[in-house]
């Protein structure tokens, strides 16, 4: 459950401000854009929780690997470490990472 932050009770004082006097009116109070107060009133649903930051993580990467292309370049990495490493540091190393060759 998130806390309610400093942050969000700010907001919610713009938000409400607006729609009580304005938006123009709330901007040059607080010392804002007014598209700023026009952002956290779109959001705002009523509640403070609504004034949370919001994760900007993206959900996909339009180039990520998929699953098939992760194995068959692991799959590399274990034949390079085979070819390249003498039997005993290879072991270690497959012992390591749970590997089989």
């Amino acid at each position: 459950m998130q806390t309610i932050t400093e942050e969000m009770k700010w907001l919610q004082s713009i938000v409400k401000l607006a729609k009580k006097e304005g938006v123009t009116k709330t901007a040059r109070k607080f010392r804002v854009n007014r598209q700023y107060v026009y952002r956290w009133l779109k959001r705002y649903d009523g509640t403070v929780r609504s004034l949370a930051n919001k994760s900007t993580k993206p959900k996909h990467h339009p180039k990520e690997h998929t699953e098939e292309e992760i194995k068959l370049i692991k799959n590399m990495y274990r034949c390079r470490i085979s070819c390249v490493l003498g039997k005993a540091k290879r072991s270690r190393i497959c012992q390591k990472y749970k590997w089989t060759l």
